[in-house]
């Protein structure tokens, strides 16, 4: 009875090896703060959003980032942009 118990652990230990071998766990899916992506914030609603996901434009050779052109668009009508 003991050899069987003992063939049985060392079958799972086996079993368990090979499968994590063969096919090892996937994790869990990464957001940008685990991959490394850059975070901007937003001037107007100061939230952070991900540089590649915002809304991004150039106002006299300076580049913004806004999380929405909602954003942006208040933005724009708070500010008197001076003629040049």
């Amino acid at each position: 009875m003991f050899r069987l118990i003992l063939y049985l652990i060392i079958l799972v230990l086996v079993y368990w090896v090979v499968k994590r071998a063969l096919f090892p766990p996937k994790g869990k899916a990464k957001g940008p703060e685990e991959i490394g992506e850059e975070m901007i914030q937003d001037p107007v609603c100061q939230c952070y959003v991900s540089k590649r996901h915002s809304y991004a434009v150039s106002i006299r050779g300076k580049k913004l980032f806004f999380c929405s052109e909602e954003c942006y668009r208040k933005y724009m009508s708070s500010k008197v942009l001076p003629k040049t």
